[in-house]
């Protein structure tokens, strides 16, 4: 089995991982929305939202995106995921908060600004925070969750990645309690 990092890269995210009971719905919402959308259901234990994603960085960068990890006071909060959508472009189908906690999006501005301290760029698109639910979606999806699916944050994580061919592969390089 392939490691996921190795001895030259890493591919890199900050993510909130769903508590137990948001991860069960969110896993029959990625089988319903694969079915209406003709795509790929995201495995439920790769289910997470993204805070910033940092990319493929040579392995002794690891260190210092930890160390941005480290600088930030993560805070407690409720994430309420109500909307449904679609990168109609990319194939993905998602769940996202319609309104986005302030929280999530300072944690995401900090966090961006903390590794650029320490010379790591992270992506600089817009900050869109989803879940994503289905891979390869020939049909766009949209509306509202009801009831919303939401959890209160207590952890963030960076996680490594590894794209293979049945999927994604995550391990958790480094965790974070929420204060």
């Amino acid at each position: 089995m392939p490691s996921d990092i190795d001895d030259t890269t890493t591919r890199l995210f900050f993510a909130i991982m769903p508590d137990e009971p948001a991860r069960d719905r969110l896993d029959r919402l990625a089988r319903e929305t694969a079915r209406a959308s003709g795509g790929r259901a995201s495995a439920a234990f790769t289910l997470h939202l993204t805070i910033v994603f940092v990319g493929t960085v040579p392995a002794e960068t690891l260190a210092k995106v930890r160390a941005a990890g480290d600088s930030i006071a993560w805070p407690s909060f409720e994430l309420r995921l109500d909307a449904l959508g679609s990168f109609a472009r990319a194939g993905i189908a998602w769940a996202a908060p319609s309104r986005v906690p302030p929280e999530l999006a300072t944690a995401n501005r900090e966090l961006v600004r903390a590794l650029a301290d320490r010379g790591v760029p992270a992506d600089a698109r817009p900050y869109r925070p989803h879940v994503t639910l289905a891979r390869r979606c020939s049909r766009v999806v949209d509306g509202p969750i009801e009831p919303p699916i939401a959890w209160n944050v207590d952890r963030v994580v960076l996680m490594s990645s590894r794209l293979l061919s049945e999927g994604p592969r995550y391990r958790e390089v480094a965790g974070w309690s929420t204060r």
